[in-house]
């Protein structure tokens, strides 16, 4: 074994036996010595205490069950909690190999009878192991067994009901087609009946007795929505009609102005989302098309947000209020992100998330709160007032798991290029202050902050001339805007005056 593919099998944490006379001597010397400790027959990781055992299980959970059960399908509730459970168990179905649980130091994998990959099940990596497609995982679920192994029937309308909110009925109606299909390969036809009859409800086809949870009751009335996000949304609103906000007339609306305006748009409003380039490299991706070969992702966010700023059909085109709303931010969402399936583009999201301590809209109550909040704009004043209200609205709702801070701010600007009104980009520096006027907001209702913080970045974003993008680079150095760190740069104004 050559010293490199040596010092490569060393590091990893979890290491099998090869069935090579010379490499298997190779680890048992090393269990011996105490580098390696041996967890099952053939199977050894590095040595540690045993949290830290444990510890490199679970981190390799998937090359582990991989080996130990080759063609396996992870299942059940591990298909609904990414892998482990909070029992520390894997679940995986297997056609052969099934009612035994295989134990390690830290994690379990429970074997129940199954059949192997079906047509959409996908494979994970490059593992012998496959993963549950959504509509098996939910006829699995829905099957009679232990509740050790089984989302409880609560959860699984849970997430009909998000897929409801983020498909509508169509996307619903897809899925009870694909559980059908399987439900005879899957020996699941009980299951198939149960999970239609909650669809149905949904659905509003027969509801008596069928839904359990609140949110699915409230899914047969109608779309919900969440009340204090309504309510706070009003309390925004009304400050807005009566706050005294700067009119800034359009200064970069066509030529080369409108291409430099939107590029440096695009570049803040992706550098503060974590997508940094230079500015420079930023330049080639939007005026050149100069890809980043080794961040090619990253590459078409930029030009992605820039094609949404700078083209007519989208940049000063407003999502339109109610139902409709929705539709046209998954499409903006899906071209703003259409290079990155993680980030699921234009899907909205179907698990709640976070920023720090504040939790944004429920996946179930997405679709009902942006159509109603989208309403409510109409109250609030053309231009900046409203800009900042669409900001809000869609910052606090979050619908998507990626890309909302970006969506929220363009469809900031496309109201205030619909009325012929300045643009606003958000500078690096002063990210970090929007970021707590939004928390402010959320968190204390308070509403000044954020209301004159865009009015702000509206009036420092109106002193430069955007026609000449190489004069322009410099100028907007030298306000320190660029800059990451608060507390040892002030974001100033062109003539060198404090802006905040």
């Amino acid at each position: 074994m050559s010293g490199l593919k040596a010092e490569k099998r060393q590091s990893e944490e979890l290491l099998f036996a090869t069935g090579n006379p010379a490499l298997d001597r190779d680890l048992q010397r090393r269990a011996k010595s105490g580098q390696l400790t041996r967890i099952a027959a053939g199977v050894y990781v590095e040595a540690g205490t045993d949290e830290e055992i444990a510890g490199r299980v679970q981190r390799n959970w998937q090359k582990l069950a991989a080996h130990a059960v080759p063609g396996g399908v992870v299942s059940h509730l591990s298909a609904f909690t990414r892998g482990i459970t909070a029992a520390n168990e894997v679940v995986i179905s297997h056609p052969t190999r099934f009612n035994r649980r295989i134990r390690y130091r830290g994690l379990t994998f429970v074997l129940l009878k199954g059949p192997g990959r079906q047509p959409g099940d996908f494979p994970l990596g490059s593992f012998d192991l496959y993963w549950s497609s959504f509509e098996r995982a939910l006829l699995e679920n829905l099957s009679r067994g232990s509740g050790s192994t089984r989302a409880p029937r609560e959860e699984v309308e849970e997430r009909l009901i998000t897929c409801l909110n983020a498909n509508k009925e169509s996307g619903l109606n897809r899925i009870r087609d694909r559980a059908r299909e399987l439900s005879g390969p899957l020996a699941a036809e009980a299951s198939f009946e149960v999970l239609n009859g909650i669809v149905g409800a949904l659905l509003s086809t027969h509801s008596k007795g069928a839904l359990k949870t609140k949110a699915g009751l409230a899914i047969a009335r109608g779309a919900p929505i969440d009340a204090n996000r309504i309510s706070l949304f009003n309390s925004l609103a009304t400050a807005l009609r009566l706050a005294v906000l700067p009119d800034i007339a359009e200064i970069a609306a066509q030529g080369s102005s409108r291409i430099n305006f939107a590029f440096f748009e695009s570049y803040f409003s992706n550098y503060v989302e974590g997508t940094k380039f230079s500015v420079e490299e930023a330049e080639g991706i939007v005026l050149r098309n100069k890809i980043v070969q080794q961040r090619p992702k990253d590459s078409h966010d930029v030009l992605g947000v820039f094609d949404l700023a700078n083209k007519t059909d989208t940049r000063a085109a407003v999502p339109p209020v109610g139902e409709d709303f929705v539709d046209v931010l998954q499409h903006r969402h899906l071209a703003m992100l259409g290079r990155r399936p993680e980030a699921s583009p234009g899907q909205l999201k179907l698990e709640t998330n976070y920023a720090g301590t504040t939790q944004f809209v429920q996946p179930s109550h997405v679709r009902g709160t942006l159509a109603e909040g989208s309403r409510l704009a109409l109250t609030v004043p053309e231009g900046l007032a409203r800009a900042v209200y669409y900001l809000f609205l869609i910052a606090e709702v979050h619908p998507f798991e990626d890309g909302n801070g970006r969506l929220s701010r363009l469809v900031m600007n496309a109201e205030l290029s619909r009325v012929e009104r300045c643009r606003v980009i958000i500078p690096t520096l002063f990210h970090p202050q929007f970021v707590d006027c939004l928390r402010v907001l959320t968190q204390g209702q308070q509403t000044e902050p954020l209301i004159k913080a865009i009015s702000r970045m509206a009036v420092w974003c109106a002193q430069f001339d955007y026609s000449d993008l190489v004069k322009l680079i410099p100028l907007i150095k030298a306000t320190n805007a660029f800059e990451e760190s608060p507390a040892e740069f002030r974001l100033l104004n062109a003539d060198g005056s404090r802006a905040t």
